[in-house]
């Protein structure tokens, strides 16, 4: 091998080894709730969350899907990668609000007021969706979330429990099919 090619070699491991590196960041959770002192900064923290949850979800499944095929190893790393995302979000809401409580929909903007409920929304792990509904139960009780918002969640919930989406018959009562689907989930108020 001549010289040149040593140095394109040498170089093509160099990009590659910090591509490694800057990928893998650890972060500490407890640490970043823990440097949260003000209104502000809470604020801050829960609309950042918001736009991390939003920004892997920004139609890029769906290009991806038309672009490499369902089942593409693209789309394996694309859904991995939004499974670590949102599994370190839930674990940054759930320190906050054992911190900090639901945030009051008085005075934050819609991204910082819905943040905590989309991260939960978007869980996979059923116990995990269980173990926040007296949160969300709440929240939604104080005019925190909606009406919509709870009984999407209970949906969802529903569905990942019994395998199949609770549709109602007859005339529709929200709150009737927020308290029916309580009970079926076995949920404690």
């Amino acid at each position: 091998m001549n010289r040149g090619k040593y140095i394109t070699l040498y170089l093509i491991l160099l990009f590659l080894s910090c591509q490694e590196n800057t990928s893998y960041q650890p972060v500490d959770v407890k640490k970043e709730i823990a440097e949260l002192k003000t209104k502000s900064e809470k604020i801050s923290y829960l609309e950042k969350i918001y736009k991390i949850d939003q920004d892997i979800r920004d139609g890029k499944s769906s290009d991806l899907i038309l672009k490499y095929g369902i089942e593409s190893p693209e789309i394996l790393e694309f859904y991995s990668k939004m499974d670590s995302i949102d599994k370190l979000n839930l674990e940054r809401i759930e320190i906050y609000l054992k911190e900090f409580g639901y945030p009051d929909s008085t005075y934050v903007k819609i991204e910082a007021k819905i943040a905590p409920w989309l991260v939960i929304q978007h869980s996979t792990d059923i116990d995990k969706r269980k173990q926040f509904f007296p949160i969300l139960y709440t929240a939604y009780n104080e005019g925190n979330i909606d009406t919509d918002q709870i009984e999407m969640y209970l949906g969802r919930t529903y569905q990942m429990v019994f395998g199949k989406y609770p549709f109602g018959e007859g005339a529709y009562d929200p709150n009737e099919k927020i308290n029916r689907l309580i009970k079926e989930l076995n949920l404690k108020k």
